[in-house]
């Protein structure tokens, strides 16, 4: 059970870094953005694609990196240029008709067979405690912990992270007030589009997943953020973490095992219902 629990924190990372970069993305530019794992799949799946080619693997991670951030720019941009004013609502759609067109051409480029993915990090592991921990498991916290912590600095402390939440809460008047709205939103989607491709670097060699079945990592990602409500990042990345866990755990035990992709969706349900009985408690003070 423990060593299920500690192998499904290589999972738990993933969800914890989407999390993260969802939760920051909705709270700078109001945007719930459903496809960011497809675009941080589209560089992963670009990057090993170019390590099948020959290219070494620092210039293939760079290239799948790139090309993450330029497609997530571009899609900021889009957004930025026609869907500035519009309700949160509509931009939630946009970002789910964005998920169609990715998974469409993601499926064009790569298929929808499992590729085997080599591992950026060595295969090491050592004994904790009894435990056997894999050097992924640990860089991969360590990444979701810098990656977390930066943002919620940047957030919390910067003068850029102040700009960043008064763009969100007022574009029009920030755009009056001489700051470059549109450049800076497509900044954050670029920036969140590389941690997502590194998070998902990370975990496909564990997992030889699909481009389709990574895109859908964004569902655990959007669970862990709603527990968050969307706006605290430390919660929404303790929150991937244990769900990633969770499934980990789940793998090891017979009855559960066949189930444990449903607990995302167990965890939207109960929050939602969580927070709208805290809204009705709150209306009848």
């Amino acid at each position: 059970m423990i060593d299920g629990t500690v192998s499904g924190l290589i999972m738990g990372s993933t969800y914890a870094i989407l999390a993260v970069c969802v939760v920051v993305l909705y709270r700078l530019v109001g945007v719930l953005n459903f496809s960011h794992a497809a675009l941080g799949a589209l560089g992963a799946y670009g990057c090993y694609a170019l390590l099948g080619a020959g290219l070494p693997w620092p210039l293939a991670v760079l290239a799948g990196l790139v090309l993450s951030g330029t497609l997530a720019g571009l899609s900021g941009w889009v957004l930025a240029r026609w869907f500035g004013e519009p309700s949160t609502t509509v931009r939630a759609v946009v970002a789910v008709v964005l998920l169609i067109v990715l998974l469409t051409l993601g499926f064009r480029l790569f298929g929808d067979s499992p590729r085997v993915m080599p591992s950026l990090v060595p295969e090491i592991s050592f004994d904790l405690g009894g435990v056997r921990v894999a050097l992924t498991t640990v860089v991969a916290l360590a990444l979701t912990l810098v990656i977390a912590a930066g943002l919620s600095l940047l957030l919390r402390y910067s003068t850029l992270g102040l700009r960043l939440q008064a763009m969100s809460e007022r574009p029009v008047t920030a755009q009056l007030m001489g700051m470059n709205s549109r450049l800076l939103s497509v900044g954050v989607w670029a920036v969140t589009g590389v941690f997502a491709t590194l998070a998902l670097l990370l975990v496909a060699p564990t997992r030889n997943p699909t481009f389709e079945t990574m895109s859908f990592f964004i569902i655990p990602a959007l669970a862990a953020g709603l527990l968050g409500a969307f706006s605290n990042v430390w919660v929404a990345a303790l929150a991937g973490l244990t769900i990633g866990a969770i499934e980990g755990a789940g793998a090891r035990i017979e009855t559960v095992a066949d189930y444990r992709g449903a607990i995302p969706f167990v965890i939207i349900v109960v929050a939602l219902i969580w927070l709208r009985r805290r809204e009705a408690w709150d209306a009848v003070r």
